[in-house]
């Protein structure tokens, strides 16, 4: 049995359950490609943008942006999540809209802090059933489209979801917004793509759940498989960008827990967290390590693409190992191969104890999951997550690092607060809102 040879890290922050509940799959493989099927057969039932347009994850001001609140995320004192969020709230552009979807429970107090902090005036807040199960994720329910002919919005979900949660917030925020929801044959989750001003990256893993939720059966023949993919992703969510498929050739190991010995005690640690066996991606969504930079002087797209190897050089760790970094290293010669400019940044794995559970869960801090705004050249602003607190106060050097280069990059960068609660439960704060304009 492998010996412990890190030091001993207990949460330091109230745990909240409902997070780790919501790592349960709701729905098999099986139900996936029924649904995909009924969808394909329904389609000419459903309105359907013409001519989509998806909005952008970087470029242009940052005109509105949707958050949904669930109770547990807001109640309870010292609630690290709510705590999160009030930081970001008081953060974000006084031009910025905020819509919000929260629970029923929550949503009188959550207006009386609204107006105690001079934001009731531009949020629309939107109050959601009790039994409505929903999460804090908005980010990965679904794709706001733009028709380009009307300007008029569509909220396009995959077939279903994974998360069944995930499929009740986009109903119920088409409900609450009056925004046309569309479900296409397709599978994707917002935080495994990213729109930028003429392209799309799209995370190879869901490119591959549909073409298997297809059975092979659904797509255009007489192309290779990834154009014809690639050209179903560009039909429903937008005609114009070019889609780029991110993945490597490595094996990757799938999620798995693996015995170890903590203080003379049987312990488990789990790895590679929610990764799927087969997978192509070091991390699930690909918004957890690439960011959109916008463009340099010389028209190339930057991207900021994360490195554990270099996060463990700046700590002294050795942990960059456990979760190969060669594979985001790949990842990051592909990109530049395809004429984007890469910029790599430290991306740690770190890890929490459960002396209860006697487990040990590993993830990253992820600085690449933060909020941009590009409005021109010389107006760039970066909203990013830090982690330097509690057991984890070593990170406060690539707290400090990654806002170097941000700033390198001529960006304004405004710190958030500790996201260490969200990461634990594979997100940050990209994950947990979704840009409307």
């Amino acid at each position: 049995m492998q010996e412990n040879i890190y030091p001993f890290r207990p949460r330091y922050y109230q745990n909240i359950i409902q997070l780790l509940q919501e790592d349960e799959q709701d729905i098999s493989e099986e139900g996936m490609r029924r649904r995909c099927t009924a969808l394909s057969i329904l389609q000419d039932y459903i309105p359907l943008p013409a001519n989509p347009n998806l909005m952008p994850s970087a470029d242009g001001a940052l005109k509105g942006i949707i958050f949904t609140i669930p109770d547990y995320a807001f109640k309870g004192e010292n609630n690290p999540i709510w705590d999160a969020y009030k930081d970001l709230l008081r953060k974000l552009p006084v031009y910025t809209k905020l819509y919000l979807l929260a629970h029923e429970s929550i949503v009188t107090e959550l207006q009386q802090w609204l107006a105690e902090n001079g934001l009731l005036e531009r949020a629309a807040l939107k109050a959601v059933p009790q039994y409505y199960e929903i999460t804090i994720w908005a980010e990965d329910g679904f794709e706001l489209v733009k028709e380009e002919s009307t300007g008029e919005i569509f909220l396009m979900q995959p077939h279903s979801h994974r998360r069944t949660s995930d499929g009740n917030i986009g109903y119920r925020i088409s409900k609450a917004y009056d925004w046309k929801l569309a479900k296409v044959p397709l599978y994707f989750e917002g935080g495994n793509l990213l729109a930028g001003d003429d392209f799309i990256l799209l995370g190879a893993d869901h490119a591959v759940e549909t073409y298997h939720d297809w059975s092979g059966n659904l797509m255009d023949t007489d192309q290779d498989i990834s154009k014809s993919i690639a050209n179903e992703y560009k039909r429903y969510l937008d005609k114009n960008r070019k889609v780029y498929f991110i993945g490597c050739q490595m094996q990757l190991p799938p999620q798995h827990e693996r015995n170890f010995k903590l203080n003379g005690e049987d312990w488990k640690e789990q790895i590679f967290m929610k990764n799927r066996e087969g997978a192509v991606q070091p991390i699930f969504h690909i918004d957890m390590f690439i960011t959109l930079a916008g463009r340099n002087p010389n028209g190339n797209y930057q991207l900021v693409v994360g490195d554990p190897r270099m996060a463990a050089t700046i700590l002294n760790h050795h942990h960059d190992k456990l979760f190969l970094p060669d594979a985001f290293d790949e990842i990051a010669e592909t990109l530049s191969r395809l004429g984007f400019e890469v910029i790599r940044n430290p991306l740690p794995l770190v890890y929490v104890d459960d002396p209860k559970q006697k487990l040990r869960k590993w993830y990253f801090a992820s600085y690449n999951n933060a909020l941009i705004e590009i409005k021109s050249e010389t107006e760039k602003t970066i909203w990013l997550p830090t982690y330097g607190y509690g057991t984890w106060t070593e990170l406060q050097a690539t707290d400090k690092e990654n806002q170097r280069i941000w700033q390198q990059l001529g960006f304004r960068v405004i710190p958030l607060a500790d996201f260490h609660p969200f990461a634990e439960n594979a997100g940050s704060v990209h994950c947990i809102k979704n840009y409307i304009r």
